[in-house]
C-alpha cells in the first residue's frame, strides 16, 4: 500500500511538473506572438524596457528583503555584542580575579546564547577560557571583536588590530 501511495505522488507530482512545463511554453508562445506583432522598432524597445523593469524589480526587492528582514533581531545582537565587549574589555583591563565576582556575567552569556552567531560564541568561550587561566590574550579579544563586526556586516580588511583594541581598552 505504501508503494502504491509513493507511486501514485510521483505521478501526480510528474503530472504537475508537465503542466506547469507547458504552461511556460504557451505563455512564451503567447508573448512571441505579440512581439511579432510589432514593428522591429517597437520590439526592440519593449524588449529593452521588459528587461530594465525587470532588473529594476529585483534589485528592489533584493534591496528591500536584506534591509527590513532582521532589524529587530539585528539591534538585539548588535545591543548583545557591544554588552559583551565592553565586560571582555573591563575584564582585561581589571584581571581574571573580577570575572568570578560580576553578576551581569550570567545575563550577558545568557543573551548571548540566543542572540550570538556560532563563530562568535566559539571564539568568546575561547578568550573566556584564556581569561580564567589568568591569561591576558588581547589577541582574542580582537579576534571576537572581528567576529562581531563581521557578524554584523562590517567586513573592512584594513582594520589594524592596534587601533581596534586601543580603541576597545581605552588605550591613547
Amino acid at each position: 500500500m505504501k508503494r502504491f501511495g509513493t507511486f501514485l505522488g510521483t505521478i501526480i507530482g510528474l503530472a504537475l511538473l508537465a503542466a506547469l512545463l507547458v504552461g511556460g511554453y504557451l505563455l512564451f508562445r503567447y508573448v512571441v506572438g505579440v512581439f511579432d506583432t510589432l514593428d522591429p522598432q517597437v520590439e526592440t524597445i519593449v524588449a529593452i524596457a521588459s528587461i530594465v523593469a525587470l532588473l529594476c524589480a529585483v534589485i528592489i526587492s533584493g534591496g528591500s528583503k536584506s534591509c527590513c528582514s532582521n532589524d529587530g533581531a539585528s539591534a538585539q545582537r548588535s545591543d548583545v555584542y557591544e554588552r559583551l565587549a565592553l565586560f571582555c574589555a573591563n575584564r582585561l583591563k581589571a584581571g581574571a580575579e573580577a570575572l568570578a565576582d560580576d553578576r551581569d556575567l550570567a545575563t550577558i552569556e545568557q543573551l548571548f546564547a540566543l542572540h550570538g552567531n556560532t563563530k562568535v560564541i566559539s571564539v568568546y568561550l575561547e578568550l573566556r577560557r584564556t581569561m580564567r587561566e589568568g591569561e591576558k590574550e588581547v589577541g582574542l579579544l580582537n579576534k571576537l571583536i572581528l567576529a562581531m563586526r563581521a557578524d554584523l556586516g562590517r567586513r573592512e580588511l584594513n582594520l589594524k588590530e592596534k587601533d581596534i583594541l586601543d580603541l576597545l581598552l581605552g588605550r591613547s
